[in-house]
């Protein structure tokens, strides 16, 4: 009776370890991939849009700054959508001000939109927000800037 409760603690206490080196161990996955692409490390597929917030110059939507997450990877970025050819997003890390940044614009085609997304940064027990820039297109002057709230 003895040799059984002590391995019934033995293997409670063997689960409650491993499961602390998978915690630890997907924290420190998501700290790797600080400063790494989303698309190319696989992030982006399964990832969200969790918050974002229009871009408005003189009363016109110029575009769209998303804050992406990535469930999987447990990461972030931001990501801005433009009709104008000027662009740029930042993602900061609320605990410690890290952040990514990405201002080189993408034109897709499909869409007839300019983007940028940034490198990702660790998410995991943190929260993060985006902010993100863009130029009006129709000729006028005029940029807009705008903010996420954290997630």
């Amino acid at each position: 009776m003895q040799l059984a409760r002590t391995l019934k603690h033995a293997t409670a206490v063997a689960a409650a370890v491993a499961g602390l080196a998978l915690g630890l161990s997907g924290s420190a996955d998501a700290a790797a991939r600080d400063g790494a692409d989303p698309m190319s490390s696989g992030c982006a597929s399964g990832a969200y849009t969790a918050r974002s917030q229009a871009l408005y110059v003189n009363g016109a939507r110029v575009g769209t700054v998303e804050l992406r997450y990535s469930p999987s990877c447990r990461t972030v970025w931001a990501r801005v959508w433009s009709d104008g050819n000027s662009v740029y997003a930042k993602v900061v890390r609320d605990q410690d001000n890290a952040w990514e940044y990405c201002g080189t614009p993408h034109y897709d085609s499909a869409s007839g939109q300019y983007s940028c997304y940034t490198p990702m940064l660790n998410d995991a027990d943190y929260t993060s927000y985006a902010v993100g820039g863009a130029s009006e297109s129709s000729g006028r002057v005029g940029s807009a800037l705008g903010y996420t709230g954290s997630y």
